[in-house]
């Protein structure tokens, strides 16, 4: 009755104050907002065991304080704060019929109901050694990253496994950090079901112990306001990618990876739109492809590029910095022409079976290559190393370069 007695007294201290103030219900190391214009309207049960707000129940054995704040309740935001080995969440009270939150030390998950029908938007921020995030549901949704640093030392940092659009904000002036376990069985450092979309003009680490430091079961696109998103290492890909890519601006810069730089792959529904495709049509990618037989960006179909700058140092046996696998389309089509540049050094890649070796090469088109705009420089050395190489047909309409297929 203690818990009852509290939550009464501090609704009615509410009540007439500012309309910023709100109740802050601690349940554990969740929180439920509650604005002072609700407060008033509590009701409870069961000789006091339970109290009801709106469509919200909490039980009053599980109450663990009751907090007046003069903090204003923002409708469909959810935070998530990390502090050494502890998380925070904090939600307004009509969320929390619709969310199923469990915090434990500093793992947050995060459920929703099928009922839900409004973007959620996940705020993440502060700093934890070992901790991580997951959320799964059946509605689009918009994840903050707000000068978070999270490791996890037994999966993935971040896991979104909705399957729905996901909105990432890099808010200007952040930079978040992101690294996960090493020798686990998760697929990346940061992983989405669903189709990610990036903004903001912050900057975002990864660092993939596992397997990828990201990884996309759908599309990814970069906006044009995307800041920097940089891969330290990945045992694997930097970039792993089902459906498409699209990098519409950006930094984007990919170093020390056992894997390609990036690898768009097609999902197994072949009539997805823009299956197995990247797109490039603003930023400056930056690629580092030094481990054996990988490449910097590889396509299971085809790659148009039309803006933008890339550049990509290239060594190592059979090594390639692009590698389509069908069409290659470079041209002006955005307004702004795309600048290439790389350095090419590898030679041959001979695993001891013929049909596997792979020569070194900067640009690799398993279909035809067009041409109709841009600038092109590449320094190539190594045996049988070369700038271009097209299994299909080379038609040049425009553009400058140093090197042309052989």
């Amino acid at each position: 009755m203690k818990h009852l007695y509290a939550l009464l007294m501090a609704a009615a201290a509410l009540t007439g104050q500012a309309q910023a103030q709100c109740l802050m219900v601690y349940e554990g190391q969740v929180a439920t907002a509650i604005p002072a214009t609700e407060a008033y309207r509590i009701a409870y049960a069961d000789d006091g065991k339970t109290l009801t707000v709106g469509s919200a129940t909490f039980a009053t054995a599980g109450i663990d304080s009751i907090v007046g704040r003069d903090n204003e309740v923002t409708a469909n935001l959810v935070q998530v704060d990390y502090t050494d080995q502890r998380a925070t969440v904090t939600l307004p009270v009509d969320l929390r019929p619709l969310l199923q939150v469990t915090a434990s030390a500093a793992d947050v998950s995060i459920v929703a109901s099928a009922a839900l029908t409004d973007e959620v938007t996940y705020t993440l921020a502060g700093s934890a050694a070992d901790g991580s995030f997951f959320m799964d549901g059946e509605y689009k949704a918009t994840l903050t990253l707000n000068n978070l640093t999270l490791t996890n030392l037994r999966g993935a940092a971040i896991d979104i496994a909705c399957g729905k659009r996901i909105d990432v904000k890099l808010p200007e002036g952040t930079h978040t950090t992101l690294t996960d376990a090493v020798g686990g069985t998760h697929s990346a450092c940061f992983f989405i079901n669903g189709h990610a979309e990036f903004s903001g003009g912050g900057k975002l680490t990864l660092t993939g112990r596992t397997k990828h430091a990201y990884a996309s079961d759908e599309y990814t696109l970069l906006k044009a306001s995307t800041g920097t998103i940089e891969v330290l290492s990945a045992v694997s890909d930097g970039f792993h990618i089902d459906q498409y890519f699209e990098m519409r601006g950006g930094q984007v810069t990919i170093d020390g990876v056992g894997g390609d730089c990036i690898d768009v792959s097609c999902t197994k529904d072949a009539t997805d739109e823009l299956n197995g495709q990247a797109f490039m049509s603003g930023g400056t990618l930056v690629m580092n492809v030094a481990a054996d037989d990988v490449k910097g960006i590889k396509t299971e179909n085809a790659f148009h590029l039309s803006g933008g700058t890339l550049q990509a140092t290239v060594s190592g046996l059979g090594t390639k910095g692009i590698s389509t696998g069908t069409d290659l389309t470079i041209d002006s089509t955005s307004g702004s022409a795309p600048q290439l540049r790389m350095t090419v050094s590898g030679t041959t890649y001979m695993p001891g079976d013929a049909t596997l070796e792979s020569k070194c090469r900067g640009i690799k088109v398993k279909g035809n290559f067009t041409f109709d705009g841009g600038d092109i420089y590449m320094e190539v050395t190594g045996s049988k190393a070369k700038g271009i190489s097209v299994d299909g047909l080379f038609n040049y309409k425009s553009g400058t370069s140093n090197v042309f297929p052989e």
